[in-house]
């Protein structure tokens, strides 16, 4: 459940920023669907980094006796 929980605030923490940055640029006089198209393409590799690094770190405690529970279902 902890996962889960940590999964959702990280697609809702994404989603609020890829939002914003389309606001922001519609804000500049930007088109709507051009200010989605690059939220999307200049947000994707950050947000693509944060969850890598999240599955890189929660991998640790597969090899933890003690959390081990918390990494299988």
């Amino acid at each position: 459940m902890i996962g889960f929980i940590a999964l959702a605030g990280i697609i809702v923490r994404n989603s609020i920023i890829l939002i914003d940055f389309a606001e922001m640029k519609r804000r500049e006089g930007m088109a709507l669907d051009e200010a989605i198209i690059e939220a999307g393409a200049v947000r994707f590799r950050p947000m693509l980094l944060t969850a890598a690094a999240v599955v890189v770190g929660s991998f640790v405690i597969v090899f933890d006796p003690i959390f081990q529970g918390l990494a299988w279902p």
